[in-house]
């Protein structure tokens, strides 16, 4: 099918008003077994609404989620009238213990991402909805909440879960719930709806076409796309069609200007084809802007001329708001930053790199020195013996040594107290004290050797001799 062209409509942003749930949710707590290439235990999971219940708007809420591979899933929702919703089919993606919510104002479900409770998803099946096998009901499906609206919740509502390829099992560990009415506390997302008009010689084009939308940086760059999204089945009469697309995040995360093409596959088409020239992606005459980010990971970059006040964040640990460069001094539990590499705690003065007002506490671990030591024990040390002797040793030849006694009558010493000692005068050049230890249990030894060329004389000097443990 040749296409020549297509009037693109303006790019609607949606943007969905958080709110909570106006009415009581109806439960199954029953667990779910996400059996491997099976149907689910039990199938179907039945959630009974005993009494008359408008719909307003449908939420569905899987608790305590896990499996590895989306993919691999087909889910379906089947109302008391009958209709089917099929919640999942063909999307990639994981999750672990999380509350999966559902509804129509929610975001797509991801072709790769791992779904979070922090995320609302709407029906998602990828290409189009799957075919579920008994007890499920056959096709048709579809992947709306639309056909529910207005209706009442009265009955018995059905949840089919299969799995269709071996190799990975999971489960939904807290059972599901329904909601009907409530906005369902959608956050904002970049996902717009597009309009246009599709043309075949000429003649407005019927039927069901794929969609694709390609951004890029530059109108005439022949770079390569920075993302695309793409609708399937999207129904087309008389040329004219509304599309609904979900662009990966990078598309208008930074902010730039975008560029888009549109290309279709019509029904036995092998591939996209381009339909119209690239078109600058312009904002709408209103649009809405967060204030508030329901989690810090939402704000990912901050633009450095328009940085967070720390100042306007509540429920900060005590003392956290003092613990950031540079830091500034608050009472005596201050946390203080000099400005010159030196970090003041609980006090305003200090000229160390770290001066603490207060006790150290190490619970693991121990100090450790710049030769890579680590001292995980300290202990005070006592004198145990001490004796001063004046003394002339005399000479020593060249490369020998003398050793010298030192009685201490009264003493008491083991093998590990370490002796220190102090001659009153500086030795002679090239003499050096070669070592001192304990000899006896009341003795001590030092050796002094002559580590020069030539003959040296050590003259009469008081040498003491102090024993540590």
């Amino acid at each position: 099918m040749q296409m020549h062209r297509v009037a693109a409509g303006a790019l609607l942003f949606l943007v969905a008003v958080a709110g909570a749930h106006g009415a009581t949710g109806f439960s199954n707590t029953t667990p779910i077994t996400i059996n491997d290439n099976a149907n689910a235990s039990p199938s179907p999971s039945v959630i009974s609404v005993p009494g008359p219940t408008p719909i307003t708007n449908v939420t569905v809420l899987l608790s305590n989620m896990s499996h590895a591979r989306l993919a691999d899933l087909t889910i379906l929702l089947v109302a008391p009238g009958g209709q089917k919703i099929q919640l999942l089919a063909g999307a990639a993606g994981s999750c672990t213990a999380q509350d999966i919510r559902i509804a129509e104002e929610g975001r797509a479900f991801g072709t790769g991402e791992s779904l979070s409770s922090a995320n609302m998803y709407r029906p998602t099946a990828l290409p189009a909805p799957m075919a579920m096998p008994a007890p499920a009901p056959g096709l048709p499906y579809v992947t709306t909440f639309a056909p529910l609206i207005g209706t009442d919740a009265q009955g018995n509502w059905s949840l089919y879960v299969r799995d269709n390829v071996s190799g990975v099992s999971g489960s939904i560990g807290g059972g599901w719930s329904l909601f009907f009415a409530g906005a369902g506390s959608a956050e904002v997302t970049p996902e717009f709806t597009y309009q246009g008009v599709l043309k075949d010689a000429g003649a407005g084009a019927n039927g069901l076409f794929d969609v694709r939308l390609r951004f890029f940086s530059s109108p005439i760059s022949q770079d390569p796309a920075v993302g695309e999204a793409v609708a399937f089945g999207v129904p087309i009469q008389g040329g004219v069609f509304t599309a609904r697309f979900s662009p990966p995040e990078v598309v208008f995360g930074e902010g730039l200007q975008r560029w888009v093409d549109v290309s279709v596959k019509g029904p036995g088409d092998p591939d996209f084809v381009v339909v119209g020239g690239r078109e600058r992606v312009t904002t709408s005459p209103y649009a809405n802007f967060a204030t508030l980010a329901r989690t810090a990971e939402l704000a990912e970059v901050a633009n450095t001329a328009v940085t967070v006040k720390w100042g306007s964040i509540t429920q900060v640990p005590t003392n956290v708001a003092n613990a950031f460069s540079p830091f500034a001094a608050a009472a005596g539990n201050a946390i203080v930053n000099t400005n010159t590499g030196n970090v003041l705690i609980g006090t305003a003065n200090g000229t160390s790199k770290l001066t603490v007002n207060g006790t150290i506490e190490s619970t693991t671990g121990g100090v450790k020195f710049p030769d890579d030591t680590v001292q995980t024990t300290a202990a005070t040390t006592s004198v145990v013996g001490s004796r001063s002797v004046l003394t002339t040793l005399g000479d020593i030849a060249p490369g020998a040594q003398l050793s010298v006694g030192f009685s201490m009558p009264g003493s008491s010493f083991v093998n590990t107290d370490v002796v220190v000692v102090s001659p009153s005068d500086i030795l002679p050049s090239g003499v050096g004290i070669l070592y001192a230890r304990v000899s006896g249990v009341a003795a001590a030894t030092i050796v002094v050797r002559n580590f020069s060329g030539s003959t040296v004389t050590i003259p009469q000097m008081t040498w003491t001799v102090k024993v540590i443990r």
